[in-house]
């Protein structure tokens, strides 16, 4: 195999007489795949014309610059004939990457712009090399050497390598600033995106040197300083110096912090008429007040909140500028809020891109805008979450746009799709239920219809899981979502009570909204139950339930949730209200009513408190509750006893029994713990639970009910650990019965992979 390296530079010959001459004919020659029409259109002269140098000059640089050719020759024979002869750049028949391992070559393929089929130029594999070193660069390999080999074919066609000696990553040795008076190093240090190199940051490219990150850097500096009312604050450089070793970067950042100002005058200005808007209102929505230390981030949330308020009366083209008059004297921001609103508008089209699997009405039936409609700001925005929220798409984006028509707008619905489907396993740990392994095959978006098909298996000490479910979130067009759920549990309750439980059933169910935020869901299924293996020295109450009991029930559950986001929120609350019966004729009856809620509010930077309650009764309505129907306590929701740890029990054996009646609450405040182990995705929690389980359907007779409302606190901590959630809870008991179980300390972590 003969390996060559092409000239980066074309040859040109330009040859003409000394004197202009006309021109007689216009040849092309040298072309193979280009046709002679395309190396015309770059020719400005004709037949007839005079051959002048600067007409020569432009062709060869104009067919130069298309990068089609790696060689032009523009001449004039004596008869006054021009010919144009070419040669054309090859084309790339392959690009193969060497030496990388940080970076897959399918990654690298996808930056660089030479493909193969594509047409070969030197310029092109330079910026390629460019593109690749900037790649490397990122992830903080900054020593990373490119360099590109040719391989002649035939046909004139080239092999292009691209050599990759990828060199070791650059961490940061250390961060200093310069010029800081108002706030320490460590607190700028948690500002920047930047890192110091620690030892838990193996998963992480923060510590690695990257150019790009450092204006980065600089720009989130300027904004922790015009939050803190610093207006005239300047990072005037960040600068990277390699240590002696080459190995490490130390990264200095300068400021100049300026004086610290307050807010002087807040005004809003209407620059032009708009019908239906007071201004009353308008300023209203405008929450600064004088005296208060200047926050930038809090005009800007500001002018997103007078937009979001005109946009939901119907103006989608306008435009808000804050501007500001200093007072350096008195250290004092005027701020003028230049409100102008277009006309009012409505949704002409709505066009959409990305989708090559989902179906268009998937997307479309989540829109809270129809064609037709007044524009409004928050359903635009609200379309957006909800598209995002259905988890088909890596991205979403929701926008507006004019069109020839001043009252009319199309939205453009762009979206990225993502890979749907899932395979799960995992493997963890618990106080409460053990070794525990799952497995789990998830389609979220069957079929591009946006149905759900799920297949579950979890198996640890005290439990083993099977189920299949499916769910058609719009059944029959209609906002309906409809499903079944087909399972098989079996649970060990031999520490708790003395017997293990199998069920086996299945289930159909119907959730429809009451309003944005709201939904009602009725269930509908049945399920047999088993109670075996009851211990020799079992409660009586335990051994009476041994054997097989079927119910037929149906429930009905309403909730409401405006919470952010589902596992972490941090504002919103949530309620939920349920009814269950069983009977129809089966071995099980009775009636359960429950409730539970919870509110969460950031009280502070990054400080969330969660406050949560709940209740619930069950009553038979013939014959005796079974044991598993009742409710239990202790365990996660009231941290400090173990699960079954509170409640009716029997005397004899201690066996737990539970209760027809439950009441509980939960507070909780979750903070962070310092820039390090925020860095590291450790946070602290304090909490409180209380509460009560007691009456037990069998009767009071050889049955212990203190009947008291349990209390414990705590604290803990939460990690996002490399190898999955992990929570530690140290939870003391503060109200407990004589015959209670407490557990000071729980655990649990896990993962997917």
């Amino acid at each position: 195999m003969h390996r060559i390296f092409l000239a980066t530079l074309a040859a040109v010959a330009i040859v003409i007489p000394a004197f202009a001459a006309p021109i007689t004919a216009i040849n092309v020659t040298g072309n193979q795949r280009v046709e002679p029409a395309t190396v015309r259109t770059y020719i400005p002269f004709k037949v007839g014309d005079d051959f002048t140098p600067d007409q020569a000059s432009y062709v060869v640089r104009s067919l130069y610059a298309s990068g089609l050719f790696a060689n032009v020759a523009v001449t004039q024979d004596a008869n006054g004939a021009v010919t144009v002869n070419v040669v054309e750049n090859p084309l790339v028949n392959k690009v193969v990457f060497e030496g990388n391992d940080a970076i897959a070559s399918k990654r690298l393929a996808e930056l660089i712009s030479l493909k193969p089929r594509s047409i070969y130029s030197p310029s092109r594999v330079q910026a390629d090399i460019q593109v690749l070193q900037a790649a490397y660069r990122s992830r903080g390999r900054f020593t990373t050497q490119v360099n590109a080999q040719l391989i002649q074919r035939s046909e004139n066609r080239v092999d292009v390598i691209y050599k990759v000696d990828e060199g070791a990553k650059t961490h940061i040795a250390r961060i200093n600033f310069v010029g800081n008076h108002k706030f320490g190093d460590a607190e700028l240090a948690h500002v920047i995106a930047t890192k110091k190199s620690t030892w838990w940051r193996f998963l992480s490219s923060a510590d690695t040197y990257d150019p790009t990150r450092l204006d980065v850097d600089k720009d989130l500096l300027r904004r922790f300083y015009l939050s803190e009312g610093y207006a005239d604050v300047q990072i005037t450089s960040a600068v990277a110096e390699l240590t002696r070793d080459r190995k490490n970067f130390i990264i200095t950042y300068t400021i100049f912090e300026g004086p610290r100002y307050n807010f002087g005058a807040i005004n809003v200005a209407l620059k032009a008429e708009a019908e239906g808007l007071n201004m009353k209102d308008l300023a209203s929505k405008v929450t600064l007040k004088s005296g208060d230390i200047f926050n930038a981030k809090r005009v800007d949330e500001t002018v997103d909140t007078l937009i979001d308020y005109l946009g939901n009366k119907g103006y989608a083209f306008l435009d808000i500028k804050p501007t500001y008059v200093k007072h350096e004297a008195e250290r004092k921001l005027d701020v003028t809020f230049n409100v102008t609103p277009g006309p009012h508008v409505y949704v002409n089209r709505i066009n959409i891109e990305g989708n090559t699997r989902t179906r268009d009405y998937v997307i479309r039936r989540e829109m809270r805008l129809a064609e037709g409609d007044s524009y409004s700001a928050t359903k635009l925005k609200r379309s957006r979450d909800r598209i995002n929220y259905l988890g088909y798409f890596s991205d979403v984006d929701v926008t507006p746009h004019e069109t020839t028509q001043p009252d009319r707008m199309d939205v453009d619905v762009k979206v990225k799709e993502q890979s749907t489907g899932e395979f799960n396993i995992g493997a963890g740990y618990s106080t409460y239920d053990g070794i525990l392994a799952t497995a789990s095959v998830t389609e979220h978006n069957f079929l591009g219809r946006g149905q759900l098909v799920s297949v579950d298996l979890a198996m640890s000490q005290r439990q083993q899981n099977f189920n299949i479910g499916f769910t058609e979130p719009y059944f029959m067009n209609q906002p309906l979502a409809a499903g079944f759920d087909l399972f098989n549990t079996r649970t060990d309750l031999q520490d708790e009570s003395s017997y293990d439980t199998g069920v086996g059933g299945g289930d159909v169910r119907l959730g429809f909204n009451l309003s944005e935020f709201a939904k009602n869901n009725v269930t509908l299924g049945y399920k047999n139950t088993k109670i075996d293996n009851v211990g020799t020295s079992a409660s009586q109450f335990v051994k009476n339930e041994a054997g097989r009991r079927d119910s037929i029930w149906v429930s009905d559950a309403w909730t409401f949730d405006n919470r952010d986001s589902y596992l972490n929120p941090t504002h919103g609350f949530r309620v939920s209200t349920g009814a269950d019966y069983s009977g129809f004729g089966s071995d099980t009856d009775y009636i359960r009513l429950k409730a539970d809620g919870s509110y969460t509010h950031e009280l502070w930077d990054d400080w969330i408190l969660s406050v949560g309650g709940r209740v619930g009764v069950v009553q038979p309505t013939s014959g005796n509750l079974p044991l598993y129907e009742h409710f239990i306590g202790g365990g996660q929701n009231l941290r400090g006893f173990e699960y079954g740890g509170i409640g009716p029990r029997d005397a004899a054996t201690g066996d737990a029994l539970g209760g027809k009646y439950m009441l509980g609450n939960n507070i909780e405040l979750n903070f962070p713990l310092g820039a390090t182990f925020t860095d590291m995705g450790v946070r602290g929690v304090l909490f409180t639970d209380g509460g009560i389980v007691t009456k037990f359907d069998g009767g009071d007779t050889g049955v212990i009910d203190s009947k008291l409302y349990r209390i414990t606190a705590g604290a803990g901590i939460a990690w996002r650990s490399p190898i999955g959630p992990l929570t530690m809870d140290f939870g003391f008991p503060l109200v407990k019965a004589k015959e209670d179980r407490s557990q000071i300390f729980s655990f649990s972590v896990g993962t997917h992979f």
